[in-house]
């Protein structure tokens, strides 16, 4: 019974264009402590999915596959952090080719990054630019990324913004990303409660009482809608665990375009 029921679910699970390209529904989270790199999102990728590279202080490795240690040779932080950042577009850069070749050309490869990392913007430039064409999106958060939209259009890739409510993509909305609709890939949802990123809370919520992600979706459906973005999938992210759990998001016009974000679950398996 558990298996018919479980093929039933399946079966509602319908493909989603995303960064250009129908996928799976079925999105790798990004943890930016070197579980997300070039061998996970190219497995994600291989299997029709979406794989996602870290971009934040991702490791390096030699010929031979080993860790290249992040050795500081500078002696001031200005020298320090520009060390840092150079490591990280070199990483950054030999992931994405360690994903584009385990991909095969399937799927598609996301790199994530955090708005409020430092230099977070001449990281994110110097990977796309070295890694021209094996990534296809661009996925951000911890923070309002009001110049993702332009960054990811000057490289020609599609943008992913993270937020935790309507509101907050209303803003990015109106400030920015309105100008660049053509390469919104998605909107990725991170649940304040469930996820287990970095989660943006207001001060008119409160940490002890977790609110049902469902009418915050609906939410920010209807203002997608509003402004013509019928077509976007929403991608829930936090607490998407076991299917049966999400059917009534399924073939839902409340919802719209569904996909579904898995991070804490394949960093345990």
């Amino acid at each position: 019974m558990t298996a018919t029921v479980t093929a039933d679910f399946a079966r509602k699970l319908k493909p989603v264009m995303v960064s250009g390209r129908e996928v799976l529904p079925i999105i790798e989270g990004g943890k930016g402590v070197g579980a997300s790199n070039g061998i996970s999102a190219g497995a994600f990728a291989a299997a029709g999915a979406v794989g996602t590279i870290s971009a934040v202080n991702q490791l390096e490795y030699d010929a031979e596959g080993n860790v290249v240690p992040l050795v500081y040779h500078g002696k001031t932080r200005i020298e320090k952090h520009r060390e840092l950042v150079e490591n990280g577009i070199r990483a950054g850069i030999q992931h994405a080719k360690i994903a584009h070749d385990i991909s095969g050309g399937k799927g598609r490869i996301h790199m994530n990054i955090l708005w409020e990392m430092g230099g977070a913007a001449e990281v994110m430039e110097g990977i796309l630019e070295g890694a021209k064409g094996m990534i296809h999106g661009v996925t951000c958060g911890a923070g309002m990324p009001y110049r993702l939209s332009e960054i990811a259009a000057k490289h020609g890739v599609y943008y992913h913004p993270i937020i935790s409510s309507m509101r907050a993509f209303r803003a990015l909305w109106k400030r920015s990303y309105s100008k660049y609709v053509d390469l919104l890939g998605s909107v990725v949802y991170e649940d304040p409660w469930l996820a287990g990123g970095h989660n943006g809370l207001s001060n008119s919520e409160d940490p002890g009482r977790p609110e049902d992600p469902y009418p915050r979706i609906v939410e920010l459906r209807q203002f997608m809608n509003e402004v013509g973005l019928h077509h976007v999938p929403i991608i829930m992210a936090g607490g998407a665990w076991h299917l049966k759990d999400w059917e009534h998001w399924l073939d839902n016009p409340e919802v719209g375009p569904i996909a579904f974000q898995f991070g804490t679950r394949p960093l345990l398996t």
